[in-house]
């Protein structure tokens, strides 16, 4: 490129001429040849020196006075119109050049001001000053973040971290209450509270910040700062034992407590071992005050205690050895009941209940017998041991055998297997016991109506085998309510369908008749054919 004064050669990205000192353009005029004139050959510097010596009148003016002006008026408003398009032409490439550019400034300006004031770049900042341990600065930036994003848990973290080493207790604990409102499981937060806290000896107000934290997590990291109320080994109710009651704390510390229901304090008793509470009532108050000297809510509890033990029960007959059948009975005091059994074990109240007199079984048998309160509290056990041996000439198994034989020649039943006119299904006879009617001993059994699944119900009826000649009868009670003994023998097998009604004063006259004669004076026998007493 030549310089367009001195001509002489411009080096290359050079915005002057060395030799004349000329300013280059990036943006050249046009070359004068260009702009002639389509019609006169008239050169721009003519054009504009002829605009310079028209007026406004002579350009515009409508006037056609002047002959022969009208040709060359029509010729210079056309070289204007040419230059003023040519020059709009060349202003608006520039223009739009400069807006692009512009353009490109703001738009980058705008950028960097939204990334600037943005909330992740305030928190960068307060990260970058945190790095460098300038906090004043990094406090700055993590308070504009906040501001810009209140509800940012993380943003807040970190303010409370620039708080608590610049060593502003206050904003650092309001700031970690408003977090724990937003994020109760924070662990960041908590930590910092217990440790301002911690330092201040303000102990109270640590276990009232963790006894409300829902995250045991986090409560459990601080177990000595914690008093909870002492727990009781036993809730409050009536017992019918003596109890061992246990308290136990959360941690270290001691349990102060009152056994007359007066309020508990460091003036009460210590616990130190299992409180007994024997027969009485007890209204049980404890508190607990950690090694912190914090103390918790109180607990309380009520205790009624019945240990009144029952004395043994009486049974009669003595244990001992018998030939007759007999009946064993037991003296139940009033609100009390026994229990007992027939294989040794210990009786519970899960074991058989005595209700009445019952036969003495055949052989050897042990029965051990307890009361029980109304409080359910056992009493002591009486242990008897009775050997019962008739010195029959039949067996159990004979006798049985007789009654099945005497029962098929009856037309009772079908065959010694117990088959029934039905056809479906069978009686089975069961022994009960031995008894004693009129002087003379019997085995007793029961009869049962067994079905083809297996199904079995009492008949209502009994049978008697002489244990000596084996003679058979069937056995009915005299009356509808008998004796406790009587009751006994009767069991299951319940009143007869013809049983005709007693009174309640007649039963009482015949039980006590009955009472007098024997436990079994209320049996009747009749002959197994015809039903009717035996001669």
């Amino acid at each position: 490129m030549k310089c367009p004064r001195c001509g002489s050669e411009i080096k290359d990205g050079r915005l002057f001429c060395e030799k004349c000192g000329e300013e280059i353009r990036i943006v050249q005029d046009f070359e004068p040849e260009m702009e002639v004139n389509m019609e006169g050959n008239i050169s721009i510097e003519d054009e504009i020196s002829m605009e310079e010596n028209l007026s406004a009148d002579d350009i515009l003016s409508d006037d056609t006075e002047k002959s022969g002006t009208e040709p060359w008026r029509s010729g210079v408003l056309q070289k204007i119109g040419k230059r003023v398009s040519l020059l709009t032409v060349r202003q608006r490439m520039i223009m739009a050049v400069v807006l692009v550019l512009l353009l490109s400034a703001v738009l980058g300006l705008a950028v960097a001001g939204v990334q600037h004031f943005s909330a992740d770049y305030q928190y960068d900042k307060a990260l970058e000053y945190i790095n460098k341990k300038d906090y004043a600065k990094a406090c700055s930036y993590a308070e504009r973040a906040v501001e810009l994003e209140p509800g940012n848990v993380e943003y807040l973290v970190r303010l409370a971290g620039c708080f608590s080493a610049m060593g502003n207790e206050e904003e650092t604990i309001e700031l970690c209450l408003r977090i724990i409102g937003m994020d109760e499981s924070n662990e960041a937060a908590y930590k910092r509270l217990i440790s301002i806290y911690e330092k201040r000896k303000e102990y109270d107000i640590i276990n009232e910040l963790l006894l409300s934290c829902g995250n045991e997590q986090i409560v459990n990291q601080y177990p000595g700062f914690i008093a909870k109320p002492p727990e009781f080994s036993f809730k409050g109710g009536v017992y019918n034992e003596t109890l061992s009651l246990k308290m136990l704390a959360n941690t270290q510390g001691t349990i102060y407590y009152t056994v007359d229901g007066s309020k508990p304090d460091e003036s009460g008793l210590v616990y130190s071992s299992p409180v007994f509470l024997e027969s009485g009532q007890y209204d049980i108050r404890a508190v607990f005050i950690n090694s912190y000297g914090v103390e918790s809510d109180e607990t309380q509890e009520h205790y009624f205690v019945d240990v009144t033990v029952p004395e043994a029960p009486l049974v009669s007959p003595e244990e001992g050895e018998y030939s007759r059948p007999t009946i064993i009975s037991v003296e139940v005091p009033e609100d009390y009941t026994v229990y007992y059994t027939t294989d040794g074990t210990l009786p519970t109240a899960d074991s058989i209940q005595y209700t009445g007199p019952f036969p003495m079984p055949v052989g050897v048998n042990t029965f051990r017998f307890v009361s029980y309160s109304a409080a359910g509290v056992a009493g002591v056990e009486t242990q008897v041991r009775y050997s019962l041996n008739l010195h029959a000439a039949l067996s159990i198994e004979a006798a049985k055998n007789k009654l099945l034989f005497e029962l098929v020649n009856a037309g009772i039943i079908q065959d010694m297997s117990g088959s029934v006119k039905t056809g479906s299904g069978h009686n089975v006879y069961g022994y009960k016991y031995a008894v004693t009617v009129d002087g003379t001993d019997y085995y007793l059994y029961r009869e049962y109506y067994e079905d083809d699944a297996g199904n079995r119900a009492g008949t209502g009826t009994d049978y008697v085998v002489s244990i000596m000649e084996g003679q058979c009868y069937k056995a009915v009670q005299a009356a509808k309510e008998t004796l406790a003994a009587g009751a006994a023998v009767q069991g299951d097998g319940g009143k007869l369908p013809d049983e005709p009604e007693t009174s309640a004063k007649e039963a009482s006259e015949e039980n006590a008749d009955a009472k007098d004669k024997g436990p079994w004076s209320t049996l009747i026998l009749q002959d197994i054919n015809s039903g009717s007493n035996p001669e």
